[in-house]
């Protein structure tokens, strides 16, 4: 925790790098060093244990934006899923994700046109996908409209406190690691709620996650580095 902290309060008057001045993701994935057996991070592993808690055995899944498929395949460990594909828009990424056994699909979902022929699946995973693009409505709603059971998605919280804090010092909310183009869109607690409301999604569960342990829990608009949300299809 030690550490999350140091982070956190460096962030508030650093910046990264600029790395990756392109719009390759080969070279992203590249740039980042990541191969198919690199293992989860605290924030995929949190995601997929979330996922867990509403997922049911021998279902089939589809994940947009899933990379290697580390994430399915942490999923697939602990509830099986009947069929595995992941979608993503890196070659590079595709080939970890075949290695690793998994049905791939290439798609540029900023695309919505390249969707058209991606299999339908019981659930869809979209995590750290809808801030990429800048027609998020399209893709969530063509997302529900594929999945047979529901969707699951997750994008940064905007309102986590060292974003707020960075902010009031002059310097906006750091979310990107190689560039400042990787996120086109940003929301809130409060703006996702606003959001799913005006899309017409009712029925959801909204999660914060990752952030300060506890605090993230009592008060995830605040404390909370993440937002994980599952939409389940209305039947």
């Amino acid at each position: 925790m030690l550490n999350k902290v140091k982070k956190w309060l460096r962030s508030l008057f650093e910046y990264p790098p600029l790395k990756w001045q392109g719009s390759d993701y080969d070279e992203y994935w590249r740039y980042r060093k990541l191969t198919g057996q690199t293992p989860l991070n605290s924030f995929q592993k949190n995601r997929a244990e979330l996922v867990l808690k509403y997922i049911e055995e021998r279902s089939s899944v589809l994940d947009i934006g899933g990379g290697s498929g580390s994430v399915l395949l942490y999923v697939n460990d602990r509830k099986k899923i009947s069929k595995m594909v992941v979608a993503d828009i890196s070659k590079s990424a595709l080939e970890m994700a075949r290695e690793n056994g998994l049905i791939t699909v290439e798609v540029d979902i900023s695309k919505i046109g390249t969707l058209r022929d991606i299999p339908a699946a019981d659930y869809i995973f979209m995590f750290e996908v809808l801030e990429h693009i800048s027609n998020s409505e399209e893709v969530l709603n063509w997302a529900i409209s594929r999945a047979g059971k529901g969707v699951f998605f997750s994008v940064p919280n905007t309102g986590f406190l060292f974003h707020r804090l960075r902010l009031f010092l002059g310097r906006f909310p750091l979310q990107w690691r190689l560039n400042p183009s990787e996120h086109l869109r940003f929301w809130t607690l409060r703006d996702m709620k606003w959001w799913l409301k005006e899309l017409g999604y009712q029925t959801y569960k909204l999660h914060g996650y990752e952030g300060v342990p506890l605090l993230s829990d009592l008060w995830p608009s605040l404390f909370s580095e993440g937002l994980f949300v599952f939409i389940p299809k209305a039947h």
